[in-house]
């Protein structure tokens, strides 16, 4: 093998040989020694995860144990950011820049990051995984949004529009888990104070699960302007009421505390928060 001898610094990986430029990569001079000797693994070729490593990069990756943010590719062909970082004894290593959400993991505590395909506590995705949360950022033909997932880990998750079945019908789900822990979609928001079945999301209110069988409770979707949320909804069937008031509007425009409540007859009621 021939080399240009040309010297780029101590090898920041054995700490004894020293890494020079040979006619296809540069390799610390450890590693060309026979392997009863003491050989090291460090070799760096000319191009890699789509990058064209110059003496520039690779000086500066000996001397400071990683190099400046560069735009990498991945083994499809699409373009990320990231950069070539030392690991002791080891090697290098491709550290990817994550953008991360305002959310903590709900299991474990650690960052919630932005991938491909979804939202993963960062625990997930070392080679040896302490965490296996994630949510996917693509469910039923819907896409996950930042925020929504961020309400999701801090326990806020509220329900969520436009997802599309197998049949090709629209449906209104909430994000939930199942028992393996994985994220699931669910309809039903709790129990019909009438007859006992699923209280179940639709596109306009609440219905029961039994509407077939001839229970007609519901509770609309929404009430003079506001629009009821997943915690009110709960809110009224555990108590008959709701315990915190909504601003609602009249025709004029005029602002109203207003409360829900489940009648003598299981009607909802609209009333004012004396």
């Amino acid at each position: 093998m021939e080399n240009t001898e040309r010297d780029f610094g101590l090898c920041p990986v054995c700490g004894h040989g020293h890494i020079i430029k040979t006619n296809r990569d540069y390799v610390c001079t450890n590693r060309l020694k026979p392997s009863d000797s003491g050989s090291c693994r460090f070799s760096l070729p000319f191009r890699s995860h789509g990058v064209d490593l110059t003496d520039d990069i690779v000086r500066q990756l000996v001397k400071t144990g990683r190099t400046d943010k560069l735009t990498l590719c991945d083994q499809k062909g699409f373009p990320y950011q990231g950069c070539f970082v030392i690991e002791k004894g080891k090697g290098y290593v491709i550290e990817s820049e994550r953008k991360s959400i305002n959310a903590v993991c709900p299991d474990c505590g650690g960052k919630i990051v932005m991938t491909r395909f979804g939202y993963a506590c960062e625990d997930s995705l070392k080679v040896d995984p302490t965490c296996h949360f994630n949510i996917p950022n693509f469910i039923c033909n819907r896409f996950i949004t930042p925020p929504e997932a961020e309400d999701f880990c801090k326990g806020t998750g509220d329900i969520l529009d436009s997802f599309l079945n197998k049949n090709g019908s629209w449906f209104s789900a909430y994000l939930t888990r199942a028992e393996n822990g994985d994220i699931t979609l669910s309809s039903v928001v709790g129990k019909c104070p009438v007859c006992g079945g699923n209280l179940l999301v639709g596109a306009t209110a609440f219905n029961c699960s039994n509407f077939k069988k001839g229970c007609d409770f519901k509770i609309w979707r929404h009430y003079y302007g506001h629009k009821v949320n997943l915690k009110e909804v709960r809110d009224l069937l555990e108590n008959g009421r709701l315990t915190v008031s909504f601003d609602g509007y009249d025709r004029f425009g005029h602002i109203h505390e207003l409360i829900l409540q489940i009648g003598q007859h299981n009607e909802i009621q609209v009333t004012s928060n004396l």
